[in-house]
C-alpha cells in the first residue's frame, strides 16, 4: 500500500556480495534489486525478482501559499471581490503504506493505501479568518508492473503499468466555517480525501543504467470513470517524469528529476457546494499544469540487522505552474521513504 510530489533518490548501493566497483550494466535483475538503482518515488523502481516481498512507508508534505491565475499571482483582495471567501494557504500530508510481491521476474503486483491530513486557512470578505481540516484514509491503489522489453542484462527496460484506484477515500468530509453556530458543512473539492470513483491507472516506464549512472522516464495517467454519488467527477491527471541518478558510493546515490503534471477541471458539481462562496468550490477553477524540479539522496543498508532496507529523502519546488485560477499554488514539497525487501 502506499504513496505522491516529488523528487527522486536513485538507490545505487551494493550489497557485500557484489564487487566493490561493480558496473551497473553487468548486473542481473536479482543483483540490480540488491543495488536499488532507481528512486523509490519512481513507480518503475518497484520491480522485484521472483518470490521477493517488499514492505514500504512513504511520507509526503506539500505546502501551498498564495493564489495564482494562469502564471500570475492573484491578491487576496481581488479574490474577495469575486467570492465571499479566499483560501490563503494549505498543507497536505500523506502517510503511505505499501506491500508488493513478485510472482515472477517480469511481474510485480502491489497494493498502496494513503492516510491523508489536510489543513486550509481562509479569509472572509467580512474580515473573518478560519481553518478547515480533513483527515482519513485515501483511495486504495492496486497495480501491476510487467517488463515487456529488456536488453543487455537489464541495461534497458520497458515496463507496462496497469492498475485501478478503488474509492475508499471519503468525499463526505465536513467542518465548521467562520460561523460555528451554523454547524458543519460539506468541505470543498480540494479538501476531500478521495475521488468517489473507480479510476484507471495505466502507464509506461523506461529504465536505463550505465556504469555508475541510471536514468529513465515515466508516463502515469489517472483516468476517472463515471461520476460519484455527489454527481461530479474529478479531472483526469497526466504525469510525466524524467530523471537521472548517480551512484556516489556502494551505499548512497544522488538524483535529479523533472516531474510534470497536468490535471483537468472537474466535470459535474456537488449540489451542496456554492461556487460563488469560494474558488475552491467552483468546478471550473480546479485544473492546471505544473513542472517540479527535485533533488534527492538515497541510502541502502547492505549488511547488519537492517540489511535490505532503503531510506530516501527528496525535496523540490515548482519551476513552472499555470493554474485555472484563482487557485492555491504549490510552494514546496518533500518526500521521505523507507522500504524493506525480503
Amino acid at each position: 500500500m502506499a504513496v505522491l510530489a516529488v523528487l527522486m533518490a536513485i538507490g545505487c548501493a551494493n550489497g557485500p556480495a557484489l564487487a566493490q566497483e561493480a558496473d551497473l550494466t553487468t548486473l542481473s535483475l536479482q543483483e540490480l534489486m540488491k543495488v536499488d538503482v532507481i528512486s523509490i518515488n519512481v513507480l518503475g523502481s518497484h520491480v522485484h525478482p521472483a518470490g521477493q516481498w517488499m514492505l514500504g512507508y512513504e511520507y509526503m508534505f506539500e505546502h501551498m501559499d498564495g493564489n495564482r491565475d494562469g502564471t500570475h499571482r492573484v491578491s487576496q483582495g481581488r479574490i474577495l471581490d469575486q467570492f465571499a471567501t479566499a483560501p490563503t494557504n494549505m498543507t497536505m500530508q500523506m502517510h503511505m503504506a505499501m506491500v508488493m510481491y513478485a510472482p515472477s521476474d517480469d511481474l510485480t503486483v502491489m497494493a498502496m493505501l494513503p492516510y491523508i491530513l489536510k489543513s486550509m486557512d481562509n479569509a472572509g470578505r467580512d474580515g473573518s479568518r478560519f481553518t478547515l481540516k480533513s483527515e482519513g484514509i485515501g483511495d486504495l491503489q492496486l497495480r501491476g508492473l510487467y517488463t515487456v522489453y529488456a536488453v543487455a542484462e537489464y541495461r534497458h527496460r520497458l515496463l507496462l503499468n496497469a492498475g485501478i484506484s478503488v474509492p475508499t477515500g471519503s468525499i463526505d468530509e465536513e467542518d465548521f466555517g467562520p460561523d460555528r453556530t451554523a454547524g458543519r458543512s460539506r468541505l470543498e473539492y480540494p479538501m476531500q480525501l478521495g475521488s468517489g470513483t473507480v479510476d484507471l491507472l495505466p502507464g509506461l516506464t523506461y529504465l536505463g543504467q550505465a556504469e555508475t549512472w541510471a536514468w529513465g522516464a515515466e508516463f502515469i495517467p489517472t483516468v476517472r470513470l463515471g461520476r460519484n454519488r455527489h454527481d461530479y467527477r474529478l479531472g483526469n491527471r497526466y504525469r510525466l517524469s524524467a530523471w537521472v541518478g548517480w551512484k556516489v558510493t556502494e551505499w548512497m546515490s544522488l538524483s535529479a528529476r523533472l516531474d510534470g503534471q497536468l490535471w483537468d477541471n472537474i466535470s459535474g458539481a456537488d449540489p451542496s457546494l456554492d461556487p460563488m462562496d469560494a474558488p475552491t468550490k467552483d468546478t471550473n477553477l480546479q485544473g492546471g499544469r505544473r513542472i517540479d524540479g527535485l533533488l534527492g539522496v538515497n541510502f541502502y543498508v547492505p549488511a547488519g540487522i537492517l540489511k535490505g532496507v532503503r531510506f530516501a529523502v527528496e525535496a523540490g519546488a515548482p519551476l513552472y505552474q499555470s493554474l485555472n485560477g484563482p487557485q492555491l499554488q504549490t510552494d514546496w514539497l518533500v518526500h521521505v521513504g523507507a522500504q524493506w525487501t525480503f
